[in-house]
């Protein structure tokens, strides 16, 4: 079996996914993109199902790449926010994939295949949030429940850049993690933080 023709497949299904919905989406479309053999799919997959969870396997791997572990010889505040950017940057890269697991849909095999691809997410930052806790950089708070808070943010955020181009992923990055230091209160006696400077 070659590792160049499974990843064909995922990337073949990737686009079938994005442009028919998975629902509508059928192995034939698959194959079709991919340029191979019926046969050939089922070397690789079983299902439609199987090759989802595989491209959001992949995905979970991705961003495990891109957080970094916060280096407490830097400024830790900056790190946040291009470990976000990093998080955001790799959504508007795989726009395609990031519209499978984002827009709402009424298929309720592919909402269980996506509350578990979440599910796993919210558990990254939950861990990264008691490491936060431990190193002394974030606050003693119900990191399940901020977890999930800050995964909901960023997914309305990240839904709502994808079909902009010329996005400016720092500054949104920047504007995430003021929203979750500070909130939206402006500061006694009308001062103004811009981003993380004010930290």
């Amino acid at each position: 079996m070659s590792v160049q023709t499974r990843g064909r497949l995922i990337e073949a299904a990737k686009r079938v996914f994005s442009k028919k919905g998975y629902h509508n989406a059928q192995i034939a479309h698959i194959i079709d993109e991919a340029g191979v053999a019926r046969g050939t799919f089922y070397l690789y997959f079983k299902s439609k199902e199987e090759i989802l969870k595989e491209l959001l396997k992949e995905v979970v791997e991705e961003l495990k790449e891109r957080i970094r572990v916060v280096d407490l010889s830097r400024d830790p505040v900056e790190q946040v926010v291009e470990n976000v950017e990093r998080v955001v940057e790799f959504a508007l890269e795989e726009r395609e994939l990031a519209r499978i697991v984002l827009q709402r849909n009424s298929d309720p095999e592919l909402f269980r295949v996506i509350d578990e691809f979440f599910e796993e997410i919210a558990n990254l930052i939950e861990h990264s949030l008691r490491l936060g806790i431990d190193m002394g950089i974030i606050r003693e708070c119900d990191t399940s429940l901020i977890a999930r808070g800050i995964l909901g943010a960023l997914k309305e955020i990240i839904l709502s850049l994808l079909d902009k181009e010329g996005v400016d992923t720092y500054s949104v990055a920047e504007e995430i993690i003021e929203l979750g230091m500070r909130g939206v209160w402006k500061p006694a006696g009308g001062e103004s933080h811009g981003g993380s400077s004010g930290v």
